[in-house]
């Protein structure tokens, strides 16, 4: 309908009509020839065959947008027109960073995605501001967990530390239609730290065979002194009422490490989520005795997610 007044428009202004497989092709003239996320060539342009628009989520949309599926693995697997996806699921995990005692514990998982602008996943919110070329960047803001002495009786008498609210920025580029890269840098203004952290990770999509798809990812983080000195150092005071010896923690690379993700269909509007994480924390910080007395620098994470999918219609 769009196409059709437009054409209507420039006839009544008496300027020469382009056909209409020439508007046609003059509409697509910036869109990619493979598909974004899986490298699948696009249809060749018809005129004949008119655009379905299909309300199952699973359906991809072919729409170009240079912003989509930068923001972490999540998106790389879910269907690229969902805008809100929510879940839970367990998850084993160490109690704690740097523990050698694992829980199960539930994990509840939420990602917004609107208008290829702001997103939101398990590692906090990106705004878009600014993209081209498959490259993107703009704030980026993260609320981190507390750390209390009752997690852990390795913890007691180091004192809690409150939940945190990190800003920052980011950074992301992908290319090849199945390599993404980020970095962000964020630091803590309100609550439990205000040290600095630099977190970088890089994914890459396996395939996408029928209503499965995978991933690998690499990642690694950094932190400032203020940073190490709140969740690593062991103070004078700390060490008099733990036990533990005094350790002054610097700044440094805190850990590396990968995960394998995988997202499944289930059913309309529903799917699987299945992943398993490593991490291996550097000896600068591994060698705190809070983890070396009590805590392991190998670090595992595994559960699965249960996430229910839905869909908004913005007109522009």
């Amino acid at each position: 309908m769009k196409t059709m007044l437009r054409l209507a428009a420039v006839l009544l202004s008496g300027t020469t009509v382009l056909t209409a497989a020439q508007a046609f092709a003059q509409q697509q003239i910036d869109e990619p020839r493979l598909d974004p996320i899986f490298g699948e060539k696009r249809p060749s342009p018809t005129v004949d065959r008119p655009r379905v628009t299909s309300d199952d989520e699973f359906d991809q949309d072919k729409k170009w947008r240079p912003l989509r599926d930068f923001v972490g693995v999540f998106t790389f697997l879910a269907p690229s027109n969902t805008d809100l996806s929510i879940g839970v699921g367990p998850e084993y995990r160490p109690d704690y960073f740097g523990s050698d005692d694992f829980e199960w514990r539930a994990d509840p998982e939420v990602y917004v995605k609107f208008r290829n602008f702001v997103f939101l996943d398990n590692d906090g919110a990106d705004i878009a501001l600014f993209g081209f070329s498959g490259f993107s960047f703009g704030p980026s803001i993260r609320l981190v967990g507390d750390r209390d002495e009752d997690d852990n009786p390795a913890l007691t008498g180091l004192g809690d530390i409150d939940h945190t609210f990190e800003v920052g920025g980011f950074a992301a580029t992908k290319f090849v239609d199945r390599f993404l890269f980020r970095a962000k840098i964020r630091k803590g203004v309100v609550g439990g730290h205000d040290g600095l952290s630099v977190d970088a990770a890089g994914t890459f999509l396996l395939f996408r065979y029928g209503r499965v798809s995978t991933s690998v990812s690499g990642n690694a983080t950094w932190i400032g002194d203020s940073y190490a000195d709140t969740y690593f150092s062991v103070t004078p005071a700390q060490s008099a009422a733990s036990g533990l010896p005094v350790y002054d923690a610097g700044r440094g690379i805190r850990d590396v490490g990968g995960s394998l993700n995988a997202y499944i269909n289930i059913m309309k509007r529903w799917s699987l989520n299945p992943y398993v994480s490593y991490r291996y924390i550097l000896p600068e910080f591994a060698n705190t005795p809070i983890i070396e007395t009590y805590g392991d620098q190998n670090q595992y994470i595994a559960g699965f997610h249960i996430m229910r999918e839905f869909n908004f219609k913005w007109r522009d």
